[in-house]
């Protein structure tokens, strides 16, 4: 029997989706080509925009043939709609993100004909990282998650009631991981999180002066920053109020620690910011964004940003546009709010139209752009150190990224995936810069 399977939605989904593939391949089963020649289709996605239901639906009808046998939906989709889910008369299997560990038992009760629809939602952290096999099909850039959940609830977000409450993996699984990783080919490795500087797992050891029992993500990064084979080390996503001066003086003092740092605002403005439950105000978030600056100089920034969230005024807007032409972020992330429901924000009164939303996305999104090529017009004459993610469109054209997150394109002759290579920076577009092979 032979799987295929489509995930959308964030790096935390990625993560399990080559987990889920680990599993299965462990029990027996094969990974197909492409969809059309698999037997079992499996849809892994996320529920944080809106119609990802029926994005769902349309992506089955499309990539459902003759061949198969059994269809699953996994992920937050699946743990926010519950038994509605089978509203699709094709789905077979529902299985949420907590526990996709069961989903090869759950495949085989379909094929055997012993159950027809099966739904497990329910939350079983701890249970599913003890139960996921070794990494033997590793890539040269991996995820690796370290902390599942949120406890913040911001009143736009469903991760709390997708993801669960906050769960953080034992160091030592974690570092056994990334070892496991190391040693069959892995170099760079991104530590994965909704909250990842809310991390709190049981230390595998304890030193004098330590907290009983509990590595904080400063120690873990310091930890895995020392292990052989290890080129380049990042982590994400990061809440505001959790991020520390220790975790900035790490930065400065680890070369293998990308000098980067993804940390949403979602708005500039401190009324919206309050309504949204994010625990600081845009100052605040300006004043830690300045004191990272002054503790390492080389630091850039990335953010999330969500324009028109319920009784968003123009001026409170424009307060974002505002901290965006401030910051002047290397990359970012911008949405329009998505009504989720079950959420606080979804009962608000003072929704915006589609319409406003658009536009101010627009705009925001221009300005954006403009901080994305003030950064890229700052590489020309540089250096870069460069990982190979992929060929280009043209022959002999490569893309990578350097530790900023920036798109580096090349020619070379050599192939060049999954190699780091030096970079002289020759030209800058909007979204990539272009360069030559240094030695």
């Amino acid at each position: 029997m032979k799987f295929h399977i489509e995930v959308y939605g964030c790096q935390m989904n990625v993560y399990d989706a080559r987990r889920i593939a680990d599993l299965l391949v462990e029990s027996g089963f094969e990974k197909a080509n492409d969809a059309s020649e698999a037997d079992i289709l499996i849809f892994y996605t996320c529920n944080i925009r809106e119609r990802a239901v029926q994005k769902l639906f349309s992506n089955i009808g499309i990539l459902r043939n003759d061949k198969t046998k059994v269809i699953a939906v996994g992920g937050c989709v699946s743990q926010a709609e519950g038994r509605s889910i089978f509203e699709h008369k094709h789905i077979d299997i529902s299985f949420g993100a907590q526990a996709y560990h069961r989903l090869p038992e759950h495949i085989n009760e379909v094929l055997s004909g012993s159950k027809k629809k099966i739904l497990d939602i329910n939350f079983d952290q701890a249970q599913k990282f003890g139960c996921l096999p070794g990494r033997t099909n590793v890539s040269f850039s991996e995820f690796v998650t370290i902390q599942e959940g949120c406890d913040n609830f911001c009143t736009y977000c469903v991760v709390p009631y997708t993801r669960g409450r906050e769960y953080s993996r034992p160091a030592r699984d974690i570092i056994n991981e990334v070892k496991e990783l190391l040693s069959n080919g892995a170099k760079e490795i991104t530590l994965i999180g909704q909250n990842v500087n809310s991390y709190h797992g049981e230390a595998p050891y304890i030193n004098i002066g330590e907290p009983k029992g509990t590595w904080r993500l400063e120690r873990l990064i310091r930890e895995i920053a020392e292990l052989d084979g290890l080129k380049r080390l990042r982590y994400t996503t990061s809440h505001p109020k959790d991020f520390t001066t220790e975790l900035m003086q790490i930065h400065a003092e680890t070369p293998v620690l990308a000098p980067f740092a993804h940390i949403p605002v979602q708005s500039g403005n401190d009324r919206i910011l309050k309504a949204m439950n994010r625990g600081h105000t845009a100052q605040e978030y300006l004043d830690k964004l300045a004191r990272f600056r002054e503790i390492c100089p080389n630091i850039q920034f990335s953010s999330d940003f969500i324009v028109g969230f319920p009784t968003e005024s123009e001026e409170e807007f424009l307060d974002t546009v505002k901290l965006a032409e401030l910051v002047k972020y290397t990359i970012s992330y911008s949405f329009k709010y998505s009504r989720r429901k079950n959420t606080p924000a979804d009962k608000m009164q003072g929704q915006i139209s589609e319409e406003e939303k658009e536009r101010r996305l627009a705009i925001l999104q221009k300005t954006l752009i403009e901080g994305q090529v003030y950064h890229n017009n700052a590489l020309i004459g540089k250096t870069q150190e460069v990982l190979f993610e992929r060929r280009g469109r043209k022959p002999n054209q490569y893309i990578g990224k350097n530790v900023y997150l920036q798109s580096v394109i090349v020619e070379s002759s050599e192939n060049l995936i999954g190699e780091f290579r030096n970079v002289y920076i020759e030209q800058a577009g909007e979204n990539s810069v272009m360069g030559k092979i240094v030695k």
